[in-house]
């Protein structure tokens, strides 16, 4: 008798575990996110992260899992491996004709810092290696570690600091009046799909001309990364060069909707294999002292004046 009481407390003990169960699976397809559908609440796959287990990226409540701009010293340097600039024709001489706007801007005379006086840059954390690394010595700089398209109005999401305040990036950037805005976001979307990515990113371009409305805006392409490397440094999957080449498109797409300069920057930071030059990068995300030196003289050899601007868009 005692057996069997026993043994019906056992049966009713696993029963309960399996209802349990079945409770906690209903609940989670009922109930879990879905960054693709709803990008109004989009999580942080801002964070360029380590570690990340297969599947979505899960939400952080702040950039504390970022991965950030790693320190570089004056010593750390980089040959650029095999890169190609498609702005040029096969001979090595700039394309002929006014420009279109949308299209990849063509190579011209280098200018000097003095051009970037007037310039802002908004970005995340290679906007970040840019200003402190390049050589740069003019333009004012608003980055975020994990700055997302999803991000840049987010008042729960004030992390720009100026004067003192913490801003969200469209915050910071009515704090002034610039002639130039130079944009690259999206190495922290990498995890959404690219028409959510393409949408939040024509919504950035509404917003920056709405602040600055005299502003030339330059749309860059993101360099891609070095698949092998990000792996070995515990990158999130997501972080790879197929999506890349997706956002990439997404961006072209927009910058040809709104009308606005496009810089395909990652064509000086991708070499022959179509990944970034690993002797450039210090973790297959971010460049090394040469790599953001490079990228700085891709943006000095690609300028258009706010008359020929204007032009272009008047003949649009």
């Amino acid at each position: 008798m005692r057996y069997r009481r026993r043994r019906f407390r056992y049966r009713g003990l696993v029963c309960l575990l399996v209802l349990l169960a079945l409770v906690t699976t209903v609940a989670y397809v009922v109930f879990r996110p879905d960054p693709g559908d709803n990008t109004d609440n989009a999580q942080d796959a801002g964070a360029i992260g380590k570690g990340e287990g297969p599947g979505a990226p899960q939400e952080a409540e702040d950039s504390s899992g970022d991965v950030r701009m790693p320190e570089i010293g004056p010593d750390d340097d980089g040959t650029q491996t095999g890169a190609t600039d498609p702005n040029t024709s096969s001979d090595g001489e700039e394309a002929d004709g006014p420009y279109t706007l949308g299209t990849a801007l063509s190579e011209g005379e280098a200018v000097d810092d003095s051009w970037f006086e007037d310039a802002v840059f908004l970005g995340d954390s290679r906007t970040e290696g840019l200003q402190l690394y390049s050589g740069i010595t003019t333009g004012t700089f608003f980055w975020e570690w994990g700055m997302s398209v999803f991000k840049v109005d987010d008042t729960g999401h004030r992390k720009v600091a100026v004067n003192g305040e913490n801003m969200t990036l469209m915050e910071a950037l009515s704090t002034g009046t610039w002639n130039k805005v130079y944009i690259m976001l999206g190495i922290n979307d990498l995890g959404y799909p690219a028409q959510s990515y393409q949408k939040a990113l024509a919504e950035v371009v509404d917003q920056v001309r709405e602040i600055q409305s005299d502003a030339v805006i330059y749309l860059q392409t993101m360099p891609p990364v070095n698949e092998s490397m990000a792996q070995a440094n515990g990158i999130a999957y997501y972080i790879n060069n197929e999506n890349v080449k997706a956002f990439n498109e997404a961006i072209t797409q927009v910058a040809q909707e709104k009308q606005v300069v496009l810089l395909d920057t990652a064509s000086c930071l991708t070499d022959s294999q179509g990944q970034l030059p690993a002797d450039m990068s210090s973790d297959g995300v971010h460049f090394k002292k040469a790599g953001y030196q490079t990228w700085l003289e891709y943006l000095k050899c690609h300028t258009i004046s706010q008359e020929d601007y204007q032009a272009a868009r008047e003949a649009a």
